[in-house]
């Protein structure tokens, strides 16, 4: 479940072939202010954050493509 305020949402990541990699990018996405939670998942090339207030898109794609991968914003 949510903490008050929470939201989901899930971005397309590009790159993804292994468990490290999800570890990457959960780990590199868990850096952006605002992101409570990241859950990346090579097989559907998805990463799904859980944050509150709100969360710079562009920062998450820069951070995500400085771990090596693409994220579609």
């Amino acid at each position: 479940m949510f903490g008050i305020g929470e939201k989901k949402e899930t971005f397309s990541v590009e790159g993804m072939t292994c468990h490290h990699c999800e570890m990457t990018v959960e780990r590199f996405a868990m850096q952006v202010p605002g992101v409570k939670k990241a859950k990346a998942d090579r097989k559907t090339k998805t990463l799904e954050i859980v944050y509150s207030g709100s969360v710079d898109r562009d920062l998450l794609r820069l951070k995500i493509q400085e771990a090596g991968y693409t994220l579609i914003v």
